[in-house]
């Protein structure tokens, strides 16, 4: 691994991250203006004829746009001049890089749409049915989305799994043989077509848990690898990490929309606001809501990294495969261009996964202790 290749790489992508973070704190704070919100506000209500839902919705429609559109410098940086000068080589048959990127952008963008549709509507209707507590009301809401979201994973990525395409029979037998083993079975398990990087998903519940492989990895990688990728995905569902992470993020986003509640019912006076059920409240509201979120990434990385490691213990005591794992780490370092040793401020706020580093001395730990 070329390590200082990776630290310039991971540098330029700090850097375009923290200006994708300013640039849209600086969009959302011009659109938290009274005047500007005010305006904004009355022309949603205005085009919709005053329909409640409607207003909210092109409202956050027209605040998401906007947000997207001040981040989009930033993120073509990262995506046209970072990534094709440092990141990994596109697999043949891609597209373009600027083709690549227009479309991951096009992608993005839908999905933040989508997700402001979902969110100002269950937000708007919190603040209808319960004004003093809606904060509350909005953040159970908003974690029901997302568990429901990540139990209709298995279904969705069934789409993108061709029929053409299936593991090979012993590795198949292996992999269904560990989940067993672990007491998650799975149903079936399926590979995921044009993903262009090594991926191993286990995700669902009781009847709909199921294993989903890249082509990639089933192409490239040993078995004995993909086996223990497998099994930490497995180990994340024994310890029910998503639960975790999904009631962290939970608790994360009330204390968020609560400090943003009480941020505007003392404003909002001096600013000519209605409180938060005031639609030209909303940008500041939401201004407020993610500068809390951001303060507790620190929180959120150190709970996923913690898993992730959790989750390494586990895949080496059910495969015993420490050569294996560390190949793969290898393998995914290399191919991620990830720094082998970070800063502590870097792990903090950039890091979900433990360092390369860190987990190659797990393995090594593991191979000296003979865990076989």
């Amino acid at each position: 691994m070329n390590e200082s290749k990776a630290t310039r790489y991971q540098r330029l992508r700090r850097r375009a991250s923290a200006v994708e973070i300013v640039s849209g704190a600086l969009a959302l704070g011009v659109l938290a203006l009274p005047a500007v919100a005010g305006g904004l506000a009355r022309w949603a209500e205005a085009t919709t004829g005053g329909s409640g839902i409607g207003t909210i919705v092109l409202f956050a429609v027209s605040v998401v746009a906007v947000w997207r559109l001040a981040v989009l410098p930033a993120r073509l940086f990262l995506g046209l001049r970072v990534a094709e000068r440092y990141g990994p080589a596109s697999p043949a048959g891609a597209a373009a890089p600027a083709g690549a990127v227009a479309i991951e952008e096009l992608q993005a963008t839908l999905v933040a749409l989508g997700a402001a549709v979902l969110i100002a509507g269950t937000v708007g209707v919190a603040m209808w049915l319960v004004p003093r507590w809606w904060w509350v009301v909005a953040g159970c809401a908003l974690a029901g989305w997302l568990t429901l979201a990540m139990r209709a994973m298995p279904l969705i990525l069934a789409r993108f799994a061709p029929a053409g395409l299936s593991v090979r029979g012993d590795l198949g037998r292996r992999l269904a043989r560990l989940a067993a083993d672990a007491g998650v079975p799975v149903t079936s398990i399926g590979v995921l077509a044009g993903t262009g990087s090594p991926a191993a998903f286990l995700t669902g519940v009781g009847r709909t848990r199921r294993i989903f492989l890249s082509e990639e990895i089933l192409r490239d990688w040993s078995d004995d690898e993909v086996a223990v990728v497998v099994a930490h995905e497995i180990g994340h569902h024994t310890r029910h990490d998503l639960a975790r992470g999904v009631a962290l993020s939970a608790a994360t986003l009330m204390a968020a929309l609560w400090a943003a509640d009480a941020a505007l019912r003392r404003a909002a006076p001096a600013l000519g606001l209605g409180g938060p059920a005031d639609l030209g409240a909303w940008p500041l509201l939401l201004l407020v809501a993610g500068g809390v979120w951001l303060a507790a990434t620190p929180l959120r990385h150190g709970q996923s990294r913690r898993h992730e490691r959790l989750a390494d213990e586990f895949a080496l005591r059910l495969t015993g495969e420490t050569e294996a794992f560390a190949a793969a780490i290898k393998r995914l370092g290399a191919r991620h261009l990830a720094e082998e040793r970070p800063s502590t401020f870097t792990r903090w706020f950039f890091h979900r996964h433990p360092s390369v580093g860190e987990r190659l001395a797990l393995a090594s730990r593991f191979r000296g202790v003979g865990i076989r």
